[in-house]
């Protein structure tokens, strides 16, 4: 399971085939969420060799997997039920939040957040990424219908105030992707963000839109590449989708210019094969190669979200 691909991909399908008039879904999804069922019923056994673990190599990344691990099946779960229209989480997501929650990190400067994957590479898979997985896992509590309600389980609602806590508390020292992230959360989960900082977002973001229209992910944080090439600094699909999904989840209202021109570029800039394309923040990367294509899935899902409002 992967937070740069599989995650949009499970957020955006279910939405694309409400918009084409498609009834069944996919075997590629009816898959993915076996599997994610799967492995939230054995937790237990991920690190064994009947299911493993995204990462064994080192203790470390085995940590760091379990607790990736951990909020993308909750997320995943979460959505599942919500697309579902259900009025109460089903057996697997309240497993996948009970996993969730033993994985929690409960004391010292990471409580509150999960152990998650780092190799260096921005905006998903790095050392400030820990709040990226954070912000996820609170989306996941925000989305998952009749889950979570303040005061009805005393240990669910300390963890959630963990959660809060370490959003709140970890906000200010933030690039614009992970505020981005937050400002999402604040749509799903109250106590996260005021008014006045949810206005800020926003007006932190609106003010990175680009002459065409567009967004790119170049601008939302100190980003350098590792091949020492500079950052392309173009609109970009994911930095578009995603932030014209967001600043709508939170409330922009919808006569907004702004969010018209951002809407307008995903419109002009889909293309031939149905996808929208970004680049890599780490490095220069042939798109036409299985790695140059993350950025674009992500995109392509993000894309989908946006226009889907």
């Amino acid at each position: 399971m992967s937070c740069h691909t599989v995650m949009p991909y499970v957020l955006a399908r279910p939405v694309l085939r409400k918009l084409t008039g498609a009834l069944m879904p996919t075997e590629q999804e009816k898959q993915l969420l076996t599997q994610t069922r799967k492995r939230v019923a054995n937790w237990q056994s991920l690190d064994n060799a009947r299911y493993g673990l995204l990462y064994d190599f080192n203790e470390q990344k085995k940590k760091e997997a379990w607790g990736t691990e951990a909020v993308l099946n909750a997320v995943i779960c979460a959505f599942d039920d919500h697309y579902q229209g259900r009025s109460g989480p089903g057996d697997v997501t309240k497993q996948a939040f009970a996993n969730l929650w033993k994985a929690q990190i409960q004391t010292g400067d990471h409580k509150g957040t999960w152990d998650w994957l780092d190799f260096g590479l921005e905006p998903w898979e790095s050392k400030g990424a820990r709040y990226h997985g954070a912000a996820l896992a609170a989306i996941a509590v925000g989305t998952a219908p009749g889950y979570y309600t303040s005061g009805a389980d005393a240990d669910v609602s300390a963890k959630v105030k963990l959660l809060r806590d370490c959003l709140k508390d970890g906000l200010l020292t933030q690039n614009l992707f992970n505020r981005t992230l937050c400002l999402w959360v604040s749509a799903k989960l109250d106590g996260v963000l005021t008014r006045d900082d949810q206005r800020k977002i926003i007006g932190q973001l609106l003010d990175q839109q680009r002459d065409d229209g567009g967004w790119s992910l170049a601008a939302f944080g100190p980003f350098v590449r590792k091949d020492g090439t500079i950052q392309d600094s173009t609109s970009d699909g994911y930095a578009t989708g995603l932030v014209l999904h967001v600043v709508q989840i939170a409330g922009l209202p919808k006569d907004d210019a702004r969010l018209a021109r951002g809407l307008t570029w995903l419109k002009r800039n889909q293309a031939a094969t149905g996808e929208w394309r970004s680049i890599s923040v780490n490095k220069k990367r042939n798109p036409a190669s299985h790695v140059g294509k993350f950025m674009s899935d992500a995109a392509t899902a993000y894309a989908v979200l946006a226009l889907s409002h």
